[in-house]
């Protein structure tokens, strides 16, 4: 092994470096980003699951309001002569208003 190998090697290397630097820049905040935009996304689904099954359950007689827990998610739900509210930690995020319902017994 000569002078002239071991520059190139070097030289090699710091490419070899340079290129893995700048996709670990590039490609980590984007996964980063996917993740925090999945956990969003599951939160939302949630959440509307939440409201559905609260109005799957609504009875206009029997105003009640309900607790709801699914892995990180909690939530409960508050209703009233004609609408549902989903909250987490006393912040209203989801809402359905009832204009007309029909129920088959």
């Amino acid at each position: 092994m000569n002078e002239k190998d071991s520059g190139f090697i070097m030289l090699e290397s710091l490419v070899s470096i340079s290129i893995l630097a700048f996709f670990i820049g590039i490609v980590f905040p984007f996964a980063m980003e996917l993740l925090v935009i999945r956990e969003q996304t599951k939160t939302d689904v949630e959440l509307n699951r939440f409201l559905y099954e609260s109005a799957l359950f609504y009875d206009k007689d029997d105003l009640k309001s309900r607790q709801f827990l699914s892995g990180d998610v909690k939530a409960h739900s508050f209703e009233t002569d004609s609408s549902i509210h989903i909250y987490i930690e006393e912040d209203r995020v989801r809402e359905i208003d009832f204009i007309a319902a029909e129920w088959n017994p």
